[in-house]
């Protein structure tokens, strides 16, 4: 830990402190000041087990020394470090002016863990922002691949992901613009240099164009679902019911549309089954929602029913358009 008590009862941090006689924030038991040449300087507890703040997140070289860079830049505003919030037993890395706590994330944790924490925070009334590790994303040019507890911490609503390069101790910032053919996240990239450019509410969200998925990309994709080698595999099931050769997909079947972004089910696969509904003349929002596999992020401006209601939208839209320019 970076904070601790002293004798006084002041809030003192470890590259401030020099001495003997410091206590635990969380559990006021005794800690010990580490400095060193090649050691970032910290707390650390005596009996370790006996404190809920030890069990509740083990912190790396790099997340201590990532959590002292993002106090730096905090510093014109009001900052606390490791403040320990009682009513729901969680310790943001940073809290910035009693209302929005910094998270910083670079171990992989359950998707659930990271929502429960999320809605502690605004439980009381806080926002919170997660930060990824910057070592851990994996691009396509402009692009990424977000696995799913990377897209856990994107903020959705503004369609934003923050990250940490532990290595140049720096933070970034992915404003995600749209999707390509593969499903992968276009993004613009910029470094922050302020707390306050975590917090910009700015920026516009996506791109609203669509996008239609090229034939080669089609056949990559129908071959990953013949791999399974399943007659209950969704797409082809629904393709072998609408007595459509897979070969000659019709141009409908396969656009990328904005709100594809929290949907994780493929384009053609969900397309393909609302076809099937509509065919059958089976159609509902329930069961068309129900063909759907959301993607979960921490923060979204829109829950399950509005995602639907306006993906549909967004497809018919699109596709009077294809018909109308052919």
């Amino acid at each position: 830990m970076l904070i601790a008590v002293n004798d006084e009862g002041h809030y003192v941090s470890a590259d401030r402190a020099a001495g003997k006689g410091f206590k635990c924030p969380v559990c006021l038991s005794p800690v010990i000041l580490k400095k060193g040449r090649y050691k970032i300087p910290h707390f650390s507890h005596q009996r370790i087990q006996d404190c809920f703040k030890s069990t509740y997140k083990q912190e790396s070289a790099a997340h201590l020394a990532g959590k002292h860079e993002l106090y730096r830049l905090a510093q014109h505003e009001h900052v606390a470090m490791e403040y320990y919030l009682h009513d729901i037993e969680q310790i943001p890395d940073i809290l910035v002016n009693n209302k929005m706590a910094l998270e910083i994330q670079l171990s992989v944790i359950p998707v659930t863990t990271l929502i429960e924490r999320t809605y502690g925070y605004r439980r009381i009334g806080m926002d919170v922002i997660w930060i990824a590790a910057e070592e851990s994303l994996k691009k396509e040019g402009q692009a990424l691949k977000l696995t799913l507890f990377q897209r856990s911490m994107v903020n959705a609503s503004m369609r934003r992901l923050i990250t940490y390069d532990a290595g140049k101790n720096k933070f970034y910032r992915y404003q995600l613009t749209g999707l390509t053919e593969s499903m992968a996240v276009m993004y613009k990239r910029q470094q922050i240099t302020a707390v306050n450019e975590l917090m910009n509410i700015h920026d516009g969200p996506s791109s609203s164009q669509c996008l239609l998925i090229s034939e080669s990309a089609r056949d990559s994709y129908i071959r990953r679902c013949q791999s399974k080698k399943s007659v209950l595999e969704p797409t082809l099931s629904a393709l072998y019911q609408l007595r459509i050769n897979w070969q000659q997909l019709p141009e409908e079947l396969g656009i990328i549309v904005p709100s594809q972004f929290y949907i994780r089910t493929h384009p053609i696969q969900w397309q393909s089954r609302l076809r099937l509904l509509v065919i059958r003349d089976e159609f509902t929002m329930q069961k068309f929602k129900e063909e759907l596999d959301f993607f979960v992020y921490y923060a979204s401006d829109l829950d399950h029913e509005q995602l639907t209601k306006q993906l549909l939208q967004e497809y018919r839209e699109a596709v009077r358009n294809l018909y109308v320019q052919i």
